[in-house]
């Protein structure tokens, strides 16, 4: 079996594609300093040679546009890899010259990214007029130049599916299929913490994918063209004959833009993006299930309120211990939003609601439901998880924006909805105390934070609102700090997020969750002792009776969910241990390429009657993570 590595080159591109997870990232200045350097890149595609690889591809950002694309093309001609292809736009094949120049280097393989047959369809997507038009002469002139210098041109076509272009699968192969591409990838818009709030304008349904393709099928037939389907299921095509459909193959390595030394190195979020049905436990398929943006909704909410009601009755609150609070809401829609906050509120009292502004549902819809509940009685606080641009996040060296200004965003919608004379609940701000503490010294971040503070005083008018700060829990795998050296430094840190409250007439407090399962003894010591000191200077309120952790809240749900891992990261070892009957899905969890290879012999997947599962998701609990 032919192994494939595919090298990310960096973050830079010529188009603003208005799904893409890395606008925040090229949002930054000077954006080209995040792409790596020619070095790195040619020491990947050594390693790739090294290691069995006999295909290398480049992906982006925009691969082409970097000033030594055809010196990693050749590098890799001299290598004798059996096809090296590019990920790409089709741009900069609009050039003619640059265009034979790629070719010439080795160039063999394309995975166009044209996502309509008309500029009005895909130059609005990518937000650059002119896009398709240079896209197409850029496939033609690639088709010329292969033609004439002999060299078979393996031409695909990668398209993301959204509600403006779905529809037109078959109007591309119409339009594609007589250049040359004979393989059409598609795949649904795929939610991340970066791009969540985008996924209610983004969304479209398994029947609608379903649909479209059915509707290409004479164009398939016609052309000889094959529809190749990512994060759609294999099972949900194969009733529209499997002469028209490739198999999903996941034997693909990827080696990524933050990854250092090996392919692959980085894998938290590994097979923890789908969700299993019942069909799925005899299917032998190379797919890994359904993803988790079209898990049923009316499921999401259940398993709120089962969450809900196992935590109230495990930790009964007492008198003065404030409402229930619920988190992980950023995969509802409006009306299971709306329906789920409302029940939860009638059922345990007045809520607070823990968001980051960073939903499915829109930020206007969210200040009209908080408003609503208010009315209603249903809720009493909006806990808004405040969080500043983070170089750290997910272990790359890029930039994530945070939620400063979508925060600042739902509070301007609450201000209009207080100025019309509708009520509101508590406003709160919800930032660690490291974050906290960058807003003294870090210049940009103090520059979102006064523009944050500026929404919140429209929302709040004359009334109260609070900043609660929280301690970020001690890494794993390192020794705590010596706390009990530290008493002075906490309670000057504290004096300092008490002025830092008091210039923005807020009123502080310290959340402490008491419950530090999960952490070693040495950590749960080293944050006893610091909420100790803090709790000297700052007014403390316990969470451990009003916080629970629903399933879309978990640990393994940090790739979407915006709830902070530096509150909850203290329960993230205490998740109940897999079931002894219940084995962890091999295509889920295979190691190599050989497992891979073993597992795409046989497809029995079925195609109709499919029923969702009874585990979390669909399917069984993953097993807990070692301790310390």
């Amino acid at each position: 079996m032919a192994k494939l590595l595919t090298i990310e080159t960096g973050f830079s591109c010529n188009s603003r594609c208005n799904y893409c997870t890395q606008l925040d990232f090229r949002a930054i200045p000077q954006p080209d300093r995040l792409d790596l350097p020619t070095a790195d890149l040619l020491a990947r595609i050594e390693w790739a040679a090294r290691n069995g690889y006999d295909q290398i591809g480049f992906s982006g950002g925009e691969p082409t546009i970097r000033p030594d694309f055809l010196q990693l093309v050749s590098h890799a001609k001299g290598l004798d890899f059996e096809r090296i292809g590019v990920t790409t736009n089709g741009r900069m094949f609009a050039y003619p010259r640059f265009a034979e120049a790629a070719v010439a280097a080795g160039l063999d393989a394309w995975t166009f990214s044209l996502h309509g047959p008309t500029p009005d369809v895909h130059d609005r997507i990518t937000a650059s007029p002119g896009a398709l038009e240079q896209g197409l002469a850029g496939l033609q002139n690639v088709a010329a130049v292969c033609a004439r210098r002999g060299v078979r041109a393996h031409l695909m076509n990668n398209q993301i599916l959204l509600p403006t272009n779905t529809r037109h699968i078959a109007d591309l192969v119409e339009l594609l299929a007589p250049l040359g591409v004979r393989l059409f990838m598609v795949q649904p818009f795929i939610a991340q913490r970066s791009n969540v709030a985008d996924l209610g304008r983004f969304f479209v349904p398994y029947a609608e994918v379903v649909q479209a393709v059915r509707a290409a099928l004479p164009a398939l037939q016609r052309y000889g063209a094959r529809i190749k389907p990512y994060n759609v299921p294999n099972c949900l095509l194969w009733p529209l004959g499997r002469e028209h459909v490739e198999s999903q193959f996941y034997g693909i390595t990827v080696y990524r833009e933050f990854e250092r030394e090996t392919a692959g190195e980085f894998k938290a979020f590994r097979a923890r993006q789908w969700y299993r049905v019942d069909d799925c436990k005899t299917c032998k398929e190379m797919c890994p299930g359904f993803r988790i943006e079209q898990y049923p909704q009316a499921r999401m909410v259940d398993e709120l309120r089962a969450a809900a009601e196992g935590f109230a009755a495990q930790n009964p609150r007492q008198p003065g211990d404030g409402p229930l609070l619920v988190p992980g809401t950023e995969l509802l829609d409006a009306a299971s939003l709306a329906h789920a906050l409302g029940d939860l509120g009638g059922r345990h009292g007045p809520l607070g609601w823990m968001t980051a502004a960073m939903e499915r549902t829109d930020r206007q819809t969210m200040a009209q439901t908080a408003s609503d509940l208010a009315s209603q009685g249903l809720l009493a606080e909006l806990v808004l998880v405040a969080q500043p641009a983070d170089q750290r996040f997910l272990a790359q060296r890029v930039v994530e924006k945070g939620s400063f200004e979508a925060i600042a965003h739902l509070l301007r919608h609450l201000a209009t909805l207080r100025q019309a004379g509708r009520p509101l609940p508590l406003l709160r701000l919800l930032i660690n105390v490291g974050d906290a503490l960058r807003i003294e010294s870090d210049g940009e971040v103090a520059a979102q934070w006064r523009t944050l503070l500026a929404a919140l005083d429209e929302a709040r008018g004359d009334g109260p609102a609070d900043v609660v700060f929280a301690i970020p829990n001690y890494p794993r795998g390192k020794a705590p700090p010596e706390v009990e050296r530290q008493s002075t430094e906490h309670r000057a840190w504290a004096q300092q997020l008490c002025v830092l409250a008091d210039r923005a007439r807020l009123r502080p407090v310290l959340a402490t969750l008491e419950d530090r399962r999960g952490l070693d003894s040495d950590r749960a010591r080293a944050m006893a002792l610091a909420e100790a000191e803090f709790a000297k200077v700052l007014p403390v309120e316990s969470w451990a009776r009003r916080l629970f952790r629903p399933p879309l809240a978990s640990a393994d749900m940090d790739f979407v969910s915006w709830m902070p891992p530096w509150l909850f990261e203290r329960w993230d070892l205490a998740h109940a241990a897999l079931p002894a009957e219940a084995v962890p899905r091999s295509y889920a969890d295979a190691p190599d390429e050989e497992a891979f290879s073993a597992l795409r012999k046989v497809s029995v997947a079925r195609t109709a009657g499919l029923r969702i599962g009874a585990g979390r998701f669909g399917g069984a609990r993953r097993p807990a993570p070692p301790t310390d």
